[in-house]
């Protein structure tokens, strides 16, 4: 785990709290929630990513970790709350310096801090996920070769580089090289070959 989030403190800061659900609509924005901050950063920062959810009762259906397109999700079931589930694994985690906690939340803020790890409030964890989403949607092409590099050196240029090469060809082992013939294997040494392969193999 390198990035501990807490869940419904994100969300609210985002917006996505701050209206009246219907029945199932709870589970949808949470659903939405994880896949876009799954599919913001990529599959390998997103199983590195733990996100906890408050649940104060236990759903049959629903297991108390469960992963969301790579996320682990921990919902805070036998816990007084997330808080105390996400100051627990702050506590327990074997390399606190490595480790980066989001959220606005001053219970957990004060337990990352004691345990130097990294902090991020929820408004800040917003931004840089539209950093990320705006580099996602507008990939840096890569850079255009000059068009001298495309047709060539100039005379200038390749004057240069003889000269800066010019006694390469006097090095003892370069001389070797060059005068060695290449050799070609025959149709009957090759088939030599393969049977010393078969043998060994």
């Amino acid at each position: 785990m390198r990035l501990l989030i807490d869940g419904y403190n994100v969300m609210y800061a985002g917006g996505l709290l701050g209206k009246r659900f219907g029945p199932d609509g709870f589970r949808k924005a949470r659903s939405r929630f994880l896949a876009d901050v799954a599919g913001t950063l990529g599959p390998v920062e997103a199983y590195l990513t733990t996100v906890v959810f408050d649940a104060s009762v236990a759903h049959d259906d629903r297991p108390t970790v469960t992963r969301h397109n790579g996320i682990e999700v921990i919902y805070a079931v036998n816990d007084e709350n997330a808080d105390a589930r996400i100051e627990e694994l702050i506590s327990k985690h074997s390399s606190p310096k490595l480790l980066t906690v989001v959220s606005s939340d001053l219970r957990v803020r004060t337990a990352a801090s004691r345990r130097k790890t990294k902090l991020m409030t929820a408004d800040q964890f917003w931004v840089d996920l539209a950093t990320r989403k705006q580099i996602l949607a507008h990939p840096k092409s890569p850079p255009v070769e000059p068009p001298a590099r495309q047709h060539g050196l100039n005379e200038q240029e390749s004057r240069y580089w003889q000269k800066q090469f010019a006694d390469v060809t006097d090095m003892p082992e370069v001389r070797q090289a060059l005068n060695q013939e290449t050799v070609f294997l025959t149709d009957e040494e090759i088939a030599q070959l393969e049977r010393e392969i078969e043998q060994e193999l």
